[in-house]
């Protein structure tokens, strides 16, 4: 049952955190229209799987450190620092209009498959994401550390981002077309949820 909790847990976080336009899930669409479905889900794949392996690298770099009583509290403190930070930037400052040009979509020699890899790799903001939901869901007692579940869980974020990549390329041109619009109403969502956590990590320092 843990490994189930814990795979939806991560499916979740993951299809969250990918759903603000960016260069990935943007590339994805763009193959849909120009190469077909085919390719979109190969870029997808390719992109799902470098993200579960910066989702494992992150747990197992996150416990390192939160094996260490004294240093568990300061990842909470700058847990919360950062999910205020992060829900203020989404909410008032985030663009709205995706970053992608036309040489983004032109298709690689490599392949769809390790170009998918590729872009997915430039994405660098993914390990301290999951590093700090990753102490977020540890200190409350969420997840437990040991490598099954680590490898659950990151098979988890792997299987969210997949599933919305490849949504992406379903309703490719649609989506393109209504970018900014959507893009706004998904950054306040993730700005309202990221300080959401923040005042619960608030709360559960004061109480401790």
């Amino acid at each position: 049952m843990t490994f189930l909790v814990h795979f939806l847990i991560a499916f979740g976080l993951s299809f969250i955190g990918s759903l603000p336009f960016g260069m990935i899930n943007m590339t994805v669409a763009h193959a849909a229209i120009r190469k077909g479905m085919q390719a979109a889900v190969f870029t997808a794949l390719g992109a799902a799987l470098v993200e579960l392996i910066q989702v494992f690298v992150a747990l197992k770099f996150t416990w390192l450190f939160a094996e260490n009583p004294g240093v568990e509290r300061i990842f909470q403190i700058i847990a919360t620092v950062v999910f205020f930070a992060g829900g203020v930037y989404f909410f008032f400052f985030a663009k709205s209009k995706p970053d992608i040009s036309e040489n983004d979509v032109k298709p690689s020699k490599r392949g769809d498959f390790f170009r998918g890899m590729f872009i997915s790799s430039l994405n660098l903001m993914v390990i301290p994401y999951w590093i700090f939901y990753a102490t977020l869901l540890t200190t409350n007692g969420w997840m437990v550390n040991d490598n099954q579940h680590v490898v659950v869980f990151s098979l988890g974020t792997m299987c969210g981002t997949f599933t919305l990549l490849v949504l992406y390329a379903y309703l490719g041109a649609r989506i393109l077309s209504k970018s900014e619009q959507i893009t706004r109403w998904v950054n306040k969502f993730i700005g309202l949820l990221l300080i959401g956590f923040g005042v619960f990590q608030i709360v559960k320092l004061l109480n401790g």
